[in-house]
């Protein structure tokens, strides 16, 4: 049946008894012939002085009448109320809800409706029919959008697609209303370097068609290049004239994961609020940005980051790709400090950071990291080649049992899995100063750091009293040392040793077994031990100049 039929026949029928009620009408008032009456007997009847509307009025007093007269009426009983009007109401009701089952939805149709209308260019490969359970809706086979910027390029597929209709207007196929689209095992290729241009988009956009992806993933290029994957998601898509609500839950490196963010234009500037949740790894991400007119380039906020006791606040702007931290407090249970700097996350991420600590508690860092298995304590030392960028770090306090090191600065390159150490200025208090120049190389088979040293003695009195040395009046104010530090196999190198003078290859390669039996007989517990540090300084020094 179609429907363009079903219309014609519903106006016809009620044309056809609007004829007939006039007709009969007509009938009635032929029989009615004025003439054969008495106007003056009629007028009679409508003098109001014969009547004495005291004994009216008594009628329409509601005191008159007793309730229990309503009471002999059965409601419950009565069949009609009671079988035939609710079985009327379902049936009418579903024949309205099924009617648009028999209407022939064609494909490029539905394609202008759900996509053209909204700019986006898309294929419906599969069938197209209308389903009035559990809702009224549109059900789409094999759906394909493109991308916005590379139309060769595939955006989303879809293998399942609902267009949920409303109620009103629904047997009027041309004014059926789109409530919402979901799209069930979809997949999503999202491009981390069109970022921006997908933002620019939605930001234009006043009132969309909601949109939910269930049972589904999204994968995250940068470029060409894969970067990771977002399993088991589900997103929600809502858009509402001056405001964006964006959602999404999903498991991303085998862990639970959920973004929530709300958009809202009041005047001439945005207000965005941005939450991400990771479970197994404790971490809690809230940021809230302001965007003015005036500048649209420029969003400016507070953000907050938790995880576990770990936890960082900062003031920043983004502005061309890039977060700029104007101030920022780092703290957990072993550092307590601030960092400003700028980081660039596009076309390549890349940081400038300076981290000036108050304190660094020495003595809960190395006991953590002794807690770490091997396999943890190796993992530390891997560098990601695609971090990249410049780091300041310095503290001007170091708690420590033995209260040997009182501060630092230092200044460290990371550049394609490498890290360059530019300057490390270790303060040593009264005893004197140390500097250490080097690279940390991380490759598949091994690890380690290539160095130079230059250890300074201010005080020798107290220098050689720390090390409980007192068969030595006079020693050298400087020392240099260079090597090779293997991270993964635990093996130190000497290359060169010198003081006034540089040490024979014999007095190198006895320094360099010292050191290995004595500071790494234990791996890391004894490398950082103060009490095996000063058995080793004591060793080389009875048997070296």
């Amino acid at each position: 049946m179609k429907y363009i039929n079903f219309k014609r026949y519903y106006f016809s029928t009620v044309a056809k008894s609007l004829n007939t009620l006039r007709y009969n009408f007509i009938k009635i008032f032929k029989f009615v012939n004025f003439s054969g009456y008495n106007l003056k007997t009629i007028y009679k009847y409508l003098d109001v002085r014969r009547y004495n509307f005291t004994k009216i009025l008594k009628y329409f007093n509601p005191k008159t009448y007793s309730i229990n007269r309503f009471k002999k009426i059965n409601f419950i009983g009565n069949k009609f109320l009671k079988i035939h009007l609710p079985a009327s109401i379902i049936f009418f009701g579903f024949l309205y809800l099924v009617i648009p089952t028999f209407y022939n939805y064609d494909k490029s149709d539905i394609e202008k409706l759900i996509c053209k209308k909204q700019n986006i260019e898309c294929i419906i490969q599969g069938k197209v029919n209308y389903r009035f359970y559990p809702t009224p809706r549109i059900l789409i086979k094999d759906l394909i959008v493109n991308d916005f910027f590379k139309k060769k390029r595939t955006l989303i597929t879809a293998e399942n697609t609902a267009v949920k209709l409303s109620i009103k207007n629904l047997l009027a196929k041309e004014k059926q209303k789109f409530k919402k689209i979901e799209l069930n095992n979809f997949e999503i290729n999202l491009n981390l370097e069109n970022w921006k241009k997908y933002k620019s988009i939605f930001s234009k956009k006043t009132n969309l068609i909601p949109v939910t992806f269930v049972k589904g993933k999204v994968l995250l290029f940068d470029k060409n290049d894969y970067v990771a994957t977002i399993s088991d998601s589900k997103i929600n898509l809502k858009f509402v004239p001056n405001s964006i609500n964006f959602k999404l839950w999903g498991k991303i490196l085998n862990d639970k994961i959920h973004i929530n963010l709300n958009s809202e234009r009041i005047d001439n500037s945005t207000f965005s609020e941005f939450l991400l949740k990771m479970s197994n790894l404790n971490l809690l991400t809230k940021a809230s940005f302001i965007n003015s007119e005036k500048d649209k380039n420029v969003v400016s906020g507070n953000v907050l980051i938790k995880q576990d006791k770990n936890k960082i606040t900062a003031i920043i702007d983004y502005k061309d790709n890039k977060i700029v931290i104007n101030k920022s407090n780092l703290r957990n249970t072993f550092i307590d400090g601030k960092m400003e700097g700028i980081i660039t996350i596009l076309p390549y991420f890349n940081f400038n950071l300076d981290v000036n600590l108050n304190s660094i508690n020495f003595t809960k860092l190395y006991s953590y990291f002794l807690s770490l298995d091997n396999n943890q304590r190796k993992e530390i030392f891997k560098i990601n080649k695609k971090i990249n960028g410049e780091l300041i770090l310095a503290s001007d306090k170091i708690y420590s049992s033995y209260n040997l090191i009182k501060s630092f600065e230092s200044n460290l390159k990371f550049n394609n899995g490498k890290i360059s150490i530019k300057q490390f200025l270790i303060n040593l208090g009264k005893l004197g100063a140390a500097d250490i120049l080097g690279t940390i190389n991380d490759d598949k088979k091994f690890s380690n750091l290539k160095f130079e040293s230059n250890v300074f003695v201010d005080n020798q009195k107290k220098f050689l009293s720390k090390f409980g040395i007192y068969n030595k009046k006079n020693i050298s104010s400087n020392f240099f040392v260079s090597g090779n530090f293997d991270l993964d196999n635990l093996r130190m190198s000497f290359y060169e040793i010198s003081n006034d003078e540089k040490l024979s290859n014999e007095d190198v390669n006895y320094v360099e077994k010292e050191f290995n039996d004595l500071m790494l007989g234990e791996g890391y517990k004894s490398l950082f031990y103060f009490p095996t540090f000063k058995e080793f300084i004591r060793s080389i020094s009875d048997e070296t100049n």
